[in-house]
């Protein structure tokens, strides 16, 4: 029989946000770039559809150290970014405030909550809001939704949601201790990370969002081999979704290449 991940319960949220920043915190101090120095693969597989939506006003959420918001202001877009560990905001703020274009560029860095960034915005305040990598951290699937729901609120009749998550297809899905359904504790070789399934991902849209793209990527090449889902969605109108149709079964692999 094949073993199966220790189940455990996951714990209190703040204290699993704690453990995230701490975690996030110690690898900017050892490697103030840990994730390069450039734009993301997803930042620029993303570009074309900012493009073709004419999308101007964007929030990043989860923005580390600030390489995709640098590169969105690059490209002209009124971009903003936020992220809950101070350290990695410092480094952005220093390197934003060296290198891009955009006149005090550093105060488009902030630390705080994505939740209260959110909740902060004017209902239908933005074009898109985007993220790399973000929303596979530890979240619960209620906490998704309620992300989610935020997300949609802030933004306009039609605007984008932009993100990229760990595929259930990923090298590391299944390894550590199971914290919850498709949620695995890393360490020490990394941190919780909730991993996505195309099937989670259309599940979450559900009421609120047109999914108009998911695809599956290879990232991280030889030395840390990564499969990464990338999703579009635009902004439909809100309603309840019809019927329970149970819990989303979120550890099923996804289709490459997916469309709607």
């Amino acid at each position: 029989m094949t073993p199966q991940p220790v189940r455990v319960s996951p714990p209190a949220a703040g204290k699993r946000r704690s453990r995230q920043q701490r975690f996030w915190s110690l690898r900017y101090e050892e490697d103030p770039a840990f994730f390069g120095r450039g734009a993301s693969p997803f930042a620029r597989w993303a570009a074309p559809w900012l493009r073709r939506h004419r999308v101007q006003r964007v929030l990043e959420l989860g923005a580390g150290y600030g390489r995709d918001l640098r590169y969105l202001l690059e490209n002209g877009y009124d971009a903003r970014g936020v992220d809950n560990v101070r350290r990695g905001v410092s480094q952005g703020r220093a390197s934003l405030s060296r290198f891009s274009p955009t006149p005090h560029a550093e105060r488009r860095l902030t630390c705080g909550s994505a939740e209260a960034c959110l909740a902060a915005q004017r209902p239908g305040s933005l074009d898109a809001v985007y993220s790399n990598l973000f929303l596979n951290m530890d979240y619960t699937e209620r906490e998704h939704r309620r992300l989610l729901r935020a997300v949609h609120r802030s933004l306009r009749p039609g605007g984008l949601h932009l993100y990229s998550v760990r595929s259930v297809n990923d090298p590391w899905y299944g390894r550590g201790v199971r914290r919850g359904p498709a949620t695995f504790d890393l360490a020490p070789h990394g941190t919780t990370m909730h991993f996505f399934s195309e099937r989670y991902v259309r599940s979450l849209a559900v009421g609120r969002f047109e999914v108009l793209r998911v695809e599956e990527r290879s990232e991280g090449g030889r030395s840390f081999p990564t499969k990464v889902l990338y999703v579009v969605e635009r902004k439909g109108p809100s309603r309840p979704p019809r019927g329970s149709g149970g819990r989303p079964k979120e550890d099923i692999p996804a289709r490459t290449g997916a469309r709607p």
